[in-house]
């Protein structure tokens, strides 16, 4: 029998005595060297930039949450002739106000819709709980 003396290219095998270690061996490894990080803050001569200044308070809506209110209350209290056909309309004017100050000075509308909503539906019922009494007393 004939000993290997290379491969299919024609290069000899490796041998142990030149350091190289045979195919398949663990190759002893070593993290790579990592350079030195510089410390925190611009680079030198450059001026240190200013601080953001982050956001301040969301303008509120207090005359929408107001219409709201009055809405919703008069929405409950339709059935008591008066009271609930106050209040479903001044609802309705607070929630008009309250969107059209929204709109300008950017706060939020939605609790003035839903307001406006509210009053709206606790106004036409309360129609028919005024309107007949009215008639019935100048009868």
């Amino acid at each position: 029998m004939n000993a290997v003396s290379s491969d299919q290219w024609g290069y000899p095998p490796p041998r142990p005595e030149d350091g190289v270690p045979p195919y398949g061996a663990p190759v002893p490894w070593t993290p790579p060297p990592v350079p030195p990080v510089p410390p925190y803050g611009p680079p030198p001569g450059y001026p240190v930039p200013m601080p953001y200044p982050g956001y301040g308070p969301s303008p509120s809506n207090g005359v929408g949450v107001a219409g709201f209110v009055t809405g919703l209350v008069g929405l409950v209290l339709f059935w008591v002739p008066i009271l609930g056909l106050v209040l479903a309309g001044t609802g309705v004017v607070l929630s008009g106000v309250g969107m059209s100050q929204g709109r300008k000075t950017g706060a939020s509308t939605g609790l003035a819709v839903a307001g406006l909503v509210c009053g709206i539906l606790g106004v036409i019922p309360a129609l028919f709980f005024v309107l007949p009494a009215l008639f019935l007393n100048f009868s």
